[in-house]
């Protein structure tokens, strides 16, 4: 939990997906718009260059003097699971895939690293608002989907959360409203979905943030938002696309043949396309 009065410009952003050129291009952003606070919602290192980002991250805030806030996203909670030679089920095709991929994390991030990320939590609650990762109905109220007979330690394995999306039905956004009603939550702000949008019902507000490193809105642009505070009761929210060169990323993908998805799924320039074009790499394995 973190609590506090709200600095003039806040960064929010989620989804960097190892992509440590978009992530340079997103903090430049951050910088020339003079921003004192960042918070990351998690997905910092599943792509191809997981210590490039952390190390990133964490020189860039001290070099600035920037306040720098994680949370868990599910690749988090991947990579932190204990004992994956007990895991259940774990013969099934995507838990093997997932093993291998999670072990090729830990291969390639340092004990500082790992340290380090241990150390975040899963949900920020920042004066009114909640951060998280999918959504905060998930985080705060996990035994609404813990499934049976799974020990505890592997039930984040199991779990993909649908999260926040713009388009949810009326039924669900309600269950959001009410949530926030319990927990006395006036704004959301999430990642997951690879989406940006914000919608405001009466004095609430939910935002997601989009992605950093894989955009998945057709635009292939890295995605950040800024929470401005203009005065105690007037906020801007503005969703920030930065251009980045995206032959940087290729060139990353280029140099890690060994990353586990492109040998097992055979995506590599399927994944590319991706980055390219801020649609998913799946449109491109089948064309």
């Amino acid at each position: 939990m973190i609590h506090g009065n709200i600095p003039a410009k806040v960064a929010v952003l989620a989804d960097i997906h190892g992509n440590s050129p978009a992530l340079q291009a997103v903090l430049e952003d951050i910088q020339h718009n003079e921003c004192s606070q960042v918070f990351v919602l998690g997905d910092i290192i599943n792509g191809v260059d997981p210590h490039g980002c952390i190390e990133l991250l964490r020189k860039w805030s001290d070099a600035q003097d920037i306040e720098l806030a994680c949370l868990k996203g599910n690749a988090e909670f991947y990579l932190l699971t204990p004992e994956l030679e007990a895991l259940p089920r774990k013969n099934e095709p995507f838990n093997a895939y997932l093993v291998q991929l999670i072990q090729w994390f830990r291969d390639h991030l340092s004990e500082t690293d790992l340290e380090w990320i241990r150390s975040f939590p899963d949900f920020i609650r920042w004066n009114d608002a909640g951060l998280a990762h999918d959504s905060p109905v998930d985080r705060l109220s996990p035994q609404s989907w813990h499934i049976p007979n799974i020990e505890l330690k592997y039930q984040e394995w199991f779990y993909h959360s649908p999260g926040i999306q713009s388009d949810m039905a009326e039924h669900k956004w309600q269950k959001l409203l009410d949530f926030m009603d319990e927990w006395n939550l006036e704004q959301v702000f999430c990642g997951h979905t690879h989406i940006p949008f914000y919608r405001e019902f009466d004095r609430k507000l939910i935002c997601n943030v989009g992605s950093v490193g894989a955009p998945l809105d057709g635009d292939p642009r890295a995605s950040w938002v800024m929470v401005e505070e203009l005065s105690t009761k007037e906020q801007t929210i503005t969703i920030r696309r930065v251009d980045y060169d995206i032959t940087r990323i290729h060139q990353l993908i280029d140099q890690t043949p060994d990353y586990p998805a492109f040998i097992t799924l055979g995506i590599q320039e399927a994944y590319k396309k991706w980055l390219s074009s801020g649609v998913h790499w799946k449109v491109y394995l089948s064309s």
